[in-house]
C-alpha cells in the first residue's frame, strides 16, 4: 500500500517532534496507518527545513508507493489523504491533544505543516460540564438513535467550541502565515463596531427529530414544545431523553469552521459570541451580524430568512434525507435537488447566502448543507481565499464594485465520506447591497 515507513533518519531534538510522536501514537491515528505515515513524513521534512520536498508528486512516491512518473492529475490519493489528515489532526487537538503545547495545522493549498503554539489554557465552562448528561445506568432501546461513541465526540466538540469562543486570538508568526487574506466579505461580518454571533448546529435537536420521526418547526423549537413529545417516547427507566433539553452538543464540522473563522478574523474576536442554536436569541437576529452554520434540521433559525431566499432546505422523512427546494426555478432548473444520505457517496448540496439581518442593521451569512460534509466543504470554500476570491470577485463585478446580497446553491460530490471542492450550481443576486460598515473597496 505504501512505500517505506516515514521514520526519521536521525533523531529530531525538537519539542515539536515530541508532539508529532504523541499524535502519531494516539487513538485517532491508530485507526489509519496512511494518515500516520503521511503525518510523520511531512512533519519530519518540515522540521528539518526540507519543506521544498513537500510537493504532491514527492509525497505520492515517498508515502504511498507511487512510481516517480505517476500523474497527480489522474491519481488524487495525496489530496484525498491530506483532507483526512487535516480532519484527524483537528479531532486529536480537540480531544486527546487539548493540552499539547503546539497545534499542528496543514493549511489548505500547501502540504507543509505549521506548528502553532497553543494559546493559554482556558478553564472549561462549568455550565457546559453540568449540561453533559451522566451515562445511563443500563442500556435502553434509544441507543439505536445515538451511539455512545457519538456522545463522546459531541461532548468533546462542545468543549472545543467553548474554548474557541473564549480563547484570545492567536498572534504567533507561524499562525499569521497560515491565515488567508481577509477579503471584501469578512469586514461586513466582523468589525470593530458591531457584535457578531456565530450560531452553530444544535445536534441534540437532530436526535430529537430522529426520535420523533419529523422535523421541528422554528415555533416549536423556540417554545421547547417538542421536548415534551420526546419525553413521552422515552423508554421506561431511561432518564436521558427527558433531559435532551439540557444537552449542549454541536457538530464537529461546525467547530472546525469556527476555528477557521477565528483564525481569519482574530483581530475582532473580542466582539464575537459563539453559541449553539439552542442558546441563540431572536434579538440577535435584529441587531447583530450573524453567521448561521448547519442545516435546517440542526439550525432552524434559518427559517427566519425564508422570505428572502429561493433555495430552502427541507427534511424528507420518507427518504430520511434533506433536500433543497427551489421556489422559483428558472428555465432548465429542477424544482428539487435531492441529496445523498449521510455517510454515503453521491452528490450533496449546500446553500451559501449573504442577506441583511431582520432590521437591516447588519448582515447574515448562511452556510448550510444537506449533510455535514457539504456544510464543512462550503465553509472551507468561503473561508479559503484561494477558492473564494474568484467567486466573490465575480459578485463584485456584477454589483458594480460592491459586494451584493446573494444566494448560491453549491453542489458537492462526496466519495467515501470525503467531500470534493464545491461547485456553484446556481447563483442569484438579491435586491440591495450590504451597508458599508467598514468600507467596501472595488475588487479584492
Amino acid at each position: 500500500m505504501t512505500g517505506s515507513p516515514a521514520v526519521p533518519s536521525a533523531p529530531l531534538l525538537d519539542s515539536r517532534w515530541e508532539v508529532v510522536e504523541r499524535v502519531a501514537a494516539s487513538h485517532v491515528f491508530r485507526r489509519s496507518l496512511r494518515s500516520r505515515e503521511l503525518l510523520l513524513f511531512i512533519c519530519e521534512r518540515a522540521l528539518q527545513d526540507r519543506g521544498a520536498d513537500l510537493r504532491e508528486q514527492h509525497i505520492g512516491c515517498g508515502v504511498f508507493g507511487r512510481k516517480p512518473n505517476y500523474s497527480p492529475g489522474e491519481d488524487n490519493i495525496v489530496r484525498v489523504e491530506m483532507r483526512q489528515l487535516r480532519k484527524r489532526l483537528e479531532e486529536y487537538f480537540a480531544s486527546e491533544g487539548k493540552d499539547e503545547p503546539y497545534v499542528i495545522v496543514v493549511p489548505k493549498g500547501t502540504y507543509v505543516p505549521v506548528f502553532e503554539p497553543r494559546v493559554a489554557a482556558v478553564p472549561v465552562n462549568p455550565a457546559i460540564e453540568k449540561a453533559v448528561p451522566a451515562p445511563a445506568p443500563r442500556s435502553s432501546s434509544w441507543v439505536r438513535f445515538v451511539q455512545p461513541t457519538a456522545l463522546v465526540a459531541l461532548a468533546a466538540a462542545c468543549i472545543w467550541l467553548w474554548l474557541i469562543g473564549h480563547a484570545p486570538p492567536p498572534t504567533s508568526a507561524a499562525v499569521t502565515e497560515a491565515i488567508p487574506l481577509r477579503d471584501s466579505l469578512w469586514p461586513l461580518l466582523f468589525n470593530g463596531t458591531q457584535q457578531t454571533f456565530v450560531v452553530c448546529a444544535d445536534s441534540a435537536l437532530v436526535v430529537a427529530e430522529t426520535v420523533l420521526g419529523r422535523a421541528v418547526s422554528l415555533d416549536d423549537y423556540l417554545s421547547r414544545a417538542y421536548l415534551d413529545d420526546v419525553a413521552k417516547r422515552s423508554p421506561g427507566g431511561t432518564s436521558m431523553l427527558p433531559n435532551l433539553g439540557l444537552w449542549q452538543f454541536t457538530d464537529i464540522a461546525d467547530t472546525r469552521l469556527v476555528q477557521r473563522l477565528s483564525r481569519l478574523n482574530g483581530e475582532y474576536w473580542n466582539k464575537v459570541t459563539v453559541e449553539s442554536a439552542r442558546n441563540a436569541q431572536l434579538q440577535e437576529f435584529k441587531n447583530g451580524n450573524i453567521i448561521l452554520l448547519g442545516s435546517v434540521r440542526s439550525t432552524p433559525w434559518v427559517h427566519l430568512f425564508d422570505p428572502m431566499l429561493d433555495f430552502q432546505m427541507e427534511y424528507d422523512t420518507r427518504s430520511q434525507t434533506t433536500l433543497v427546494r427551489d421556489r422559483s426555478p428558472r428555465t432548465g432548473e429542477p424544482p428539487v435537488y435531492r441529496s445523498a444520505k449521510p455517510g454515503s457517496s453521491g452528490v450533496a448540496y449546500s446553500v451559501l447566502a449573504l442577506v441583511p439581518n431582520l432590521r437591516r442593521t447588519g448582515n447574515v451569512l448562511i452556510v448550510g448543507g444537506t449533510i455535514a460534509e457539504s456544510t464543512e466543504a462550503t465553509g472551507e470554500f468561503i473561508t479559503n481565499a484561494g477558492t473564494s476570491s474568484g467567486f466573490l470577485g465575480g459578485l463584485i463585478r456584477r454589483g458594480n464594485g460592491r459586494l451584493p446580497y446573494f444566494e448560491a446553491l453549491l453542489k458537492v460530490e462526496i466519495v467515501e465520506g470525503v467531500a470534493k471542492d464545491p461547485e456553484v450550481a446556481v447563483l442569484r443576486i438579491l435586491p440591495g447591497v450590504p451597508e458599508e460598515i467598514s468600507g467596501q473597496r472595488p475588487g479584492l
